[in-house]
């Protein structure tokens, strides 16, 4: 009997074998043993998921059959998600708040400078995609910490965060900017965020003026307030947009679109590219259909033409 596991497995099992850490593994399994159907069929695909989350669960052991202990941190961290997006700024700028308002993640957050001493990870939900946000240690004009240019070289957003309860936002601004310029990042192009945080500060609509009186031009300026979570929508799209990517839905012939699962690809992807994103298996399809505002619906489409944002591609084996 076969299994008749859906795509969304075969995603998710291309994710796992590209996985770095055993929580990421971890949670791919969970997902995986979640959506795959109970049939007699799939037995043996459930019973080897069950394995190994079992195995990740035990956790690994030295020499006298302890566990391994507290891991250390690592200057890599793993993405995930849609995208990584970095938080970068000055002390009391309000990123541990971002994070710990807009994510799953619990920082600490305290008016205290220098609360966050190691990177904080969390993922931060947008529609039904994720973007990951990692909480840098803050900066000055005195001492970066090299995991924080390590970190923000790797990115794919750093993204400076500022005060507008600070009077000195325009020379927090200027640490961020040459900070990007060591990590050899042109914020013109990949930093052209800038999150202005404390939006409820008292003062705050003056040195958001000023803010764009000298910075308009080179940032596109998204106020927030992480306390009440005002210019929250504004901002994820503004990172959505950033990323230069886009969302392409599997559907397996026969059956619904999943709609909580796209894949997320490029701007300028390719059925192909699709195709390959779902599973390596799925690059050698007999043909595809393809429904989306570009195509008329159900449509038959080559490996070489461009998807776009919101189409669902139909492939057949």
């Amino acid at each position: 009997m076969p299994a008749n596991l859906p795509p969304t497995y075969y995603k998710l099992k291309h994710q796992h074998e590209a996985a770095k850490t055993d929580e990421e593994r971890l949670g791919i399994l969970e997902e995986m043993l979640r959506i795959v159907p109970k049939h007699k069929g799939s037995e043996k695909v459930v019973s080897d998921i069950r394995h190994r989350i079992a195995k990740i669960r035990k956790g690994p052991t030295d020499a006298g059959g302890k566990g391994a202990g507290k891991r250390s941190y690592s200057e890599h961290i793993p993405k995930q998600g849609a995208g990584q997006v970095v938080l970068l700024g000055p002390p009391n700028s309000g990123k541990s708040q971002i994070l710990a308002n807009f994510t799953n993640a619990k920082p600490e957050v305290s008016p205290t400078p220098y609360t966050t001493t190691t990177p904080m990870v969390g993922m931060l939900p947008y529609e039904n995609i994720q973007f990951q946000v990692v909480d840098m240690p803050s900066i000055t004009p005195d001492f970066v910490l090299p995991t924080v240019l390590t970190l923000t070289r790797n990115a794919d957003i750093p993204l400076p965060v500022i005060s507008l309860a600070s009077d000195n936002l325009l020379d927090d601004i200027d640490v961020v900017v040459a900070l990007l310029n060591e990590a050899d990042r042109e914020e013109a192009d990949n930093g052209s965020i800038i999150v202005a945080n404390q939006l409820d500060a008292p003062g705050a609509a003056e040195r958001l003026d000023i803010l764009k009186e000298f910075y308009a031009e080179e940032f596109r300026i998204c106020p927030i307030s992480a306390e009440t979570g005002e210019g929250k929508d504004t901002l994820l799209q503004e990172i959505y947009a950033e990323l230069s990517i886009l969302r392409v839905y599997p559907k397996a012939p026969g059956k619904p679109v999943e709609q909580d699962n796209p894949l997320v690809l490029p701007t300028g992807a390719t059925v192909l590219d699709a195709a390959r994103s779902l599973h390596k298996d799925f690059a050698d399809f007999k043909f595809a259909r393809i429904w989306g505002p570009e195509w008329h619906d159900g449509q038959s489409v080559s490996r070489n033409d461009v998807v776009y944002d919101g189409d669902v591609v139909e492939f057949h084996l």
